[in-house]
C-alpha cells in the first residue's frame, strides 16, 4: 500500500524483451518505461516530474509487472490496470487515451488516432504525443502505424522500430 503522505511505488523486472520498469501513485500506473530503458532514469523523473518519494515494490506495481510480463509472453491482450495520466495533458492525453481504445492485433494509422482523439489532421502532432507516452506498453503505442501500412518510428531509431515490429508480430493471430 502506498503512503498518504505522498509517494509511488516502482519496480524493475525482466522480460523475455529486457529489462522494464514501472511506477504507480495511489491512481495507477503512472509510469512503465520500454524493455532496455534504464529503470533508475524511470524512477529520477517520475521523482523530478512529481515531487513524490519512491518506495520500492508493492501490490500495485508487483500486479502491473505480472501483467507486462504476461502481455510480453502473448498470454495477455487486455491490461486491467487504473492509469494515472498526470505526466500528460492536453491533446497528447486525448490521444494516449483514444490510443488505449485500438483492441489487441490491431493498429491504426497516425491520421485515425489523431481523429479519433478529436483532431482529424494532427496526424504529426498525434505523432508527437505517441513519441512522449509515459505508458508504454500498457497505452499501446506500438500499434499506432504509418498511413502506408509501414511501421514508423518507436523508441527511437532503429532498435525502438525493431522493438514495434516485434510487439506488432507478437499480436500476429
Amino acid at each position: 500500500m502506498l503512503s498518504p503522505m505522498g509517494s509511488f511505488a516502482h519496480t524493475a523486472f525482466d522480460t523475455s524483451l529486457g529489462p522494464v520498469a514501472l511506477a504507480a501513485t495511489d491512481s495507477g500506473v503512472v509510469r512503465c518505461n520500454l524493455p532496455g530503458s534504464d529503470p533508475d532514469a524511470l524512477v529520477e523523473e517520475v521523482i523530478a516530474r512529481t515531487g513524490l518519494t519512491p518506495d520500492e515494490g508493492g501490490a500495485m506495481v508487483d500486479g502491473a509487472a505480472d501483467q507486462v510480463i504476461a502481455f510480453l509472453e502473448g498470454e495477455l491482450r487486455e491490461f486491467k490496470l487504473d492509469l494515472d495520466w498526470q505526466l500528460i495533458g492536453g491533446f497528447h492525453r486525448e490521444v494516449l487515451q483514444a490510443t488505449t481504445r485500438i483492441p489487441w492485433g490491431e493498429t491504426a494509422s497516425y491520421g485515425e488516432v489523431a481523429a479519433l482523439a478529436g483532431r482529424p489532421g494532427a496526424a504529426r502532432a498525434a505523432g508527437t504525443a505517441l513519441s512522449k507516452n509515459p505508458i508504454a506498453l500498457i497505452v499501446p503505442c506500438h500499434r499506432i502505424i504509418k498511413s502506408d501500412g509501414t511501421t514508423g518510428g518507436y523508441g527511437g531509431g532503429t532498435a525502438g522500430t525493431a522493438l514495434k515490429q516485434r510487439l506488432l508480430d507478437l499480436e500476429k493471430p
